[in-house]
């Protein structure tokens, strides 16, 4: 789990995103996946445009850079929106939310790293990962009948960005929340 050092709940709620000190590295590393992410989002474009390259043989494997360069722009996008709270409406009180995510993440085997009032976070291994130093996070903030929902990556160098597992966490939590 990443160091959510001082993370403010009520802020956090209020600006539907999570409110937290960063450290340095945490600054840098998101700079570099930036850069990184930038790079390999433009490069198709600079192969495709080569003003010295014989048109005449393009091929398919020009137009499946695109498909690359769609995937950089989409982690750029995810890591830029990362910190941000998905808000599901719950038809029940935050004490059986609670239980309802408690059950939820039991039954699939994550590891409960942090439970108060307010906030449950789950972790699990990176199962794709290459040692158990990478996890990612599920975060769960309770406030009334409302669950604001978000995953992070905690990585050995890099904090990646969560790319899709977070569409089937907001789907699974709202088909059993209402």
């Amino acid at each position: 789990m990443r160091n959510l050092k001082n993370l403010d709940i009520e802020k956090s709620i209020a600006k539907s995103k999570l409110v937290y000190s960063e450290s340095w590295f945490d600054i840098f590393d998101t700079i570099i996946l930036f850069v990184f992410f930038s790079f390999g989002f433009i490069c198709p474009f600079l192969v495709y445009y080569d003003p010295y390259r014989d048109h005449s043989k393009t091929g398919t494997e020009y137009y499946l850079l695109f498909l690359g360069s769609l995937f950089f722009a989409y982690a750029i996008y995810r890591k830029a929106t990362e910190k941000h709270l998905t808000k599901i409406v719950s038809k029940y009180n935050a004490e059986k939310n609670r239980t309802i995510i408690t059950e939820y993440c039991k039954k699939l085997g994550f590891e409960r790293a942090a439970n108060s009032k307010e906030i449950i976070i789950y972790n699990k291994s990176d199962n794709y990962g290459i040692s158990s130093l990478y996890k990612s996070s599920r975060i769960f903030i309770l406030d009334k009948n409302n669950i604001y929902i978000t995953m992070i990556k905690k990585g050995y160098k890099t904090n990646f960005p969560v790319l899709f597992s977070q569409l089937l966490l907001k789907a699974d939590i709202k088909k059993l929340c209402q």
